[in-house]
């Protein structure tokens, strides 16, 4: 069966067992697809206020006249969502229809519900008249507490998908232009397909022992990973995975997702070939579920998504060549707007399970600096270096974790 009826056949049988609850969804969807843009700029492409978290990118914009609002960009969200931030909760936006929304993870969907803007810009660019999603944090698994709260909102498909993005990590700067991308350097595009508005290329995975596959690989700039892939795939088709595995978790709009991590030997997406990729193997009774390029992939490029011509482009750093970041410490965790770090999970097998550590601990200091001062790039980059590290918690004083590679795995 193909996945488009696969997709098809899925969705009709929500339909008939969810009944008004996905219609909603369904219906946000499609509720800006008349929205006509307006693009004031004299010059077909400009910069937007860019900001940089970790793996993921966030953008400056302004909602019902009010400047200031931060949204992820995420090409793996159908629509766009608020968040119940200080700034969005004094726009007081008018509260539609109810949505249940779902994404990673295996505990409660999202509680929210339809809104609208009568004005949503950045820079020269600007919608009237837009719907989206808005979450309470009380309402949803993602977050843990609201000062994990330090963006507004997410940019989905919906806003996307008019315009052409070019996003440069190292540059610290997302562009975005109205007209098709002007290809330079001989870099070749990658075509792709949008289905239930998510965007995918044809590309192939090598999973080693001479087990070479063609497929679909979904692009999300919403996920801080390198590459996820449902768990049934290589279940149902016989393929060992590596043994060198760790256990980790992931949160979306659905909860904590437990899952293992490998590394597998290559991707290869056109003339692109990514080696030595870091993959998240996500539990899953659909073995072409998931099968994701996420923003840490994508970030080890400039990588322009031109919606006009259905094509993406990935050019090279000329200093610099693909690699995987590996979580030692064994602490999954998040920026707060305190500026420390709140824990949100505690790897099994890792150093800092043996130092005591939990989820919900908040992290104040790191080889005595302040966590302030430590940007979530830098606290990912330390935990891929093996070494001797203190690391001080709330309350709780410090703790000192040795961490170092491990084989078939980080090295």
């Amino acid at each position: 069966m193909s996945v488009f009826f696969r997709s098809l056949s899925l969705i009709l049988s929500i339909l008939l067992i969810s009944g008004c609850s996905v219609v909603n969804v369904l219906k946000l969807r499609n509720a800006n697809n008349n929205i006509e843009p307006i693009w004031s700029s004299t010059e077909s492409q400009f910069k937007i206020p860019t900001d940089y978290v970790g793996e993921k990118v966030f953008i400056y914009g302004t909602v019902n006249g009010v400047d200031g609002f931060k949204f992820m960009v995420d090409t793996g969200a159908s629509f766009t969502f608020l968040f119940d931030t200080p700034k969005v909760v004094a726009l007081n936006l008018p509260e539609g229809y109810e949505l249940n929304l779902g994404g990673w993870g295996d505990e409660n969907d999202s509680l929210g519900y339809q809104t609208s803007m009568r004005t949503l810009k950045f820079g020269d660019l600007q919608v009237k008249n837009f719907q989206g999603a808005f979450l309470r944090v009380s309402n949803t698994p993602y977050f843990e507490t609201a000062d994990e709260l330090i963006y507004d909102g997410v940019i989905g498909h919906d806003l996307l998908r008019h315009f052409v993005w070019t996003f440069d990590k190292k540059a610290n700067q997302v562009s975005v232009s109205n007209k098709p991308h002007n290809v330079a350097n001989g870099i070749k595009g990658l075509s792709f397909n949008t289905f239930m508005t998510k965007i995918s290329v044809e590309g192939n995975i090598d999973f080693g022992n001479g087990h070479t596959v063609e497929h679909e690989f979904i692009i999300d700039t919403g996920s801080r990973h390198y590459f996820k892939l449902s768990s049934e795939y290589p279940k149902a088709n016989q393929i060992k995975l590596p043994d060198a595995q760790v256990t980790a978790a992931d949160f979306g709009l659905s909860g904590k997702a437990e899952h293992q991590r490998v590394t597998l030997p290559k991707i290869s997406l056109g003339d692109v070939q990514i080696k030595n990729i870091k993959s998240n193997i996500i539990n899953s009774d659909d073995e072409d579920d998931y099968w994701v390029i996420g923003n840490a992939t994508l970030n080890q490029f400039i990588t322009t998504i031109d919606y006009k011509t259905s094509k993406i482009y990935l050019e090279s750093y000329e200093d610099q060549s693909f690699q995987s970041r590996y979580n030692l410490f064994g602490l999954e965790v998040r920026k707060l707007l305190s500026g420390n770090f709140i824990v949100r999970y505690v790897m099994p097998g890792l150093p800092a399970i043996d130092a005591g550590f939990h989820a919900g601990d908040i992290i104040t200091q790191v080889n005595k600096v302040n966590a302030h001062s430590i940007s979530k790039d830098q606290w990912l980059s330390m935990s891929a270096i093996p070494g001797k590290y203190e690391i001080c918690r709330e309350s709780l004083g410090c703790k000192n974790i040795q961490s170092q590679h491990i084989k078939g795995y980080s090295n």
